[in-house]
């Protein structure tokens, strides 16, 4: 179950497509600046084998959206949607604009075979009153019945000075699962190993876990008999105002205020080293 859905937060954060839309008279201005209720649905959803992706970088035709459903282990359905905030009902509408492949891929993640099944199809995305996220579709049923469940927007590699940090989705009751290695040098590293659970009221990352660090001879192997060090650690991590990933509190003082970006090897298409 974990290596599967690590696999569909990797495919929907490697097909997420962003955009930039330009207003007449405020060419700064955001689709979701000017429509501030939609920024509720800016994030990650999931819900068993099938995630979404929302993405608030919007086109001038209004909101990205892609979903991704494993159904196997080389196989997934995804769905791509263009959709339109509609302010009176509070929801997102897709008006003819979306698109269903079915789509397989080989051991090296690139895809083999796609098949769209249509691409006019309409619905429309609202979130209920216990914070849900609902998929109705005049296309096909199949998801009347589902809620997708809000993880945020954390799953990803980042990267910050000589550090990777690697935050996935355990599947398995919302947990995440977060590691970072940092090289102190060629002989000494460190490693945290932490796992939590996301808060959609604070929208942050609340983890707990341990670090340990590694000693190394000068051939490369792994000094057993140095002295190795371990302690427990918790940390928060959340998005600042210009969308870094931040630690903004930890008791290991060497994690506090570190910020992280995407790491530009992993950022692109098909990202299976998640």
């Amino acid at each position: 179950m974990k290596k599967r859905t690590a696999l569909i937060s990797v495919l929907v954060l490697a097909l997420t497509l962003c955009f930039s839309v330009f207003a007449e008279e405020s060419p700064e201005m955001t689709y979701a600046e000017m429509h501030p209720d939609v920024l509720a649905f800016d994030s990650y959803w999931v819900s068993g084998d099938g995630t979404v992706r929302i993405d608030s970088n919007a086109t001038e035709g209004g909101f990205e959206m892609l979903i991704v459903e494993m159904t196997g282990d080389t196989a997934f359905n995804s769905w791509e949607y263009l959709l339109t905030y509609d302010e009176e009902n509070k929801r997102l509408v897709a008006d003819g604009t979306g698109m269903k492949s079915a789509n397989r891929f080989d051991e090296t993640g690139v895809i083999t075979d796609s098949q769209y099944e249509y691409e006019d199809g309409t619905a429309y995305f609202f979130i209920n009153e216990n914070g849900e996220l609902c998929w109705m579709d005049e296309k096909e049923s199949s998801f009347e019945a589902t809620v997708f469940h809000k993880i945020g927007n954390f799953p990803g590699i980042y990267v910050c000075d000589r550090a990777q940090l690697r935050i996935s989705w355990a599947g398995e009751d919302l947990i995440y699962d977060v590691s970072m290695d940092w090289a102190n040098s060629a002989f000494e590293s460190w490693s945290w190993l932490l796992s939590g659970n996301y808060d959609p009221e604070t929208d942050t990352l609340p983890l707990s876990g341990f670090t340990l660090m590694y000693t190394y001879r000068e051939g490369g192997e792994l000094d057993l008999e140095a002295d190795q060090h371990e302690a427990e650690v918790n940390a928060v991590f959340a998005f600042d105002e210009d969308n870094i990933l931040t630690c903004v509190s930890s008791d290991d003082e060497s994690l506090n205020g570190l910020k992280f970006e995407y790491n530009p090897e992993y950022y692109g298409m098909w990202m299976w080293e998640f």
